[in-house]
This record gives structure tokens, sequence and C-alpha cells, in this order.
């Protein structure tokens, strides 16, 4: 056990930095679930909201309602694995803030949707593509950021359309930025 006083050579600080940003990218490359999660979330509930506004359905929006049982899964699963993880790194703790601060502002934008005659999708995506853009490069995973670029795309193509296509556009947008890249981070071997 080192005291103190004992010092480490360049060679074992470097070594040591290396060991600590790579295990902050394999947790980071763990929570792949998150995206896939999500994703499966969001691109559901765009869909499900179109199909119903297609049939005439008097309430097509409740179906967003399901976000808030997948936020709570979202934060039990977290609290869990955070329980049996001890070992949080800065940038881990980085990154859950931020997508706390996305959650916050995907909250809460709907409720301020009147200012945009409810199309939010747009800013949703816009926004959520620099999160997820970010993500990718804390990890250094390139087809997340490739799929941040995809889903930014998406939202600004979003403004052009009517409400209906816009959740076309989200859906397969998380599905090429959140479901594409969450399988191929899953499939990682190492880190």
């Amino acid at each position: 056990m080192k005291t103190e006083n004992d010092t480490l050579s360049p060679q074992q600080s470097l070594d040591l930095i290396a060991s600590m940003i790579n295990q902050a990218k394999g947790n980071l490359r763990d929570n792949s679930f998150y995206f896939l999660f999500w994703g499966w979330v969001i691109v559901g509930c765009n869909l499900a909201v179109y199909t119903l506004l297609q049939l005439k359905f008097e309430a097509p929006y409740v179906v967003w309602i399901a976000v808030l049982p997948a936020w709570l899964y979202t934060y039990y699963f977290g609290a869990k694995r955070a329980r049996a993880n001890q070992s949080t790194t800065h940038l881990e703790k980085v990154n859950a803030v931020m997508w706390a601060c996305f959650g916050a502002f995907a909250m809460t934008i709907p409720f301020m949707g009147q200012f945009v005659n409810y199309h939010i999708n747009p800013l949703i995506l816009m926004v959520g593509a620099l999160f997820t853009f970010t993500s990718g490069y804390l990890i250094k995973f390139k087809p997340f950021c490739v799929g941040a670029v995809v889903i930014f795309g998406c939202g600004i193509a979003s403004f052009f359309f009517d409400h209906q296509t816009q959740l076309l556009f989200a859906a397969a947008g998380i599905g090429c930025g959140y479901l594409i890249p969450g399988y191929l981070l899953r499939s990682q071997k190492d880190v």
C-alpha cells in the first residue's frame, strides 16, 4: 500500500491516467442500455402518435405519458447500477449531468410548445443531437457522432414539414442516432 511519501514514476502516472480513462470509457460504453431503451421509447412514441393521428384518434398525444414510467425506470436502473459500481469517474458524472439537463429541457419544452404551435420535434431533435454528439465525443465512439449529425439533420428538415411528418423524421433520426450506434456500442468487446 502506498503512503503519502511514495511517489509515482512518470510511467506509473501515465499508466494510472490511461487506466482511469479506459475505465471511464468502459463504464460509459456499458451504458448502451440508455441509448437503446430511450431510442425504442422515443421511436415507439413518435410512431404511435403518427398512427393515432392517421386514425383520427381524439387524443393521440396521450402516448407521451409513456415517457414518465420510462424516466422512472431509467432512474431506478441508474441508481441500481451506481450502487453496484462504486467507482464513478468524473467523465461519467459529466455525462450523467449533461443528460439530466437534456431531460429537463425535453420535459419543459412541451409546456412552452404553444409559442411554436406545438411543433417541438425540430427543437428537441436539434438539442438532443448536441448531447448525443457530446456523449459520442466523450467516449470516442464515432457512430454516436455520426448519429448525432443525422438527428440534427432530421431536426432541421422537420422545420419544413407538417407536424405529422415531423413525427416520422423524429423516429428516423432517433433510430439512426440512438439505436444503430447503441447496438454497435453494445457489441464492442474491448474498450
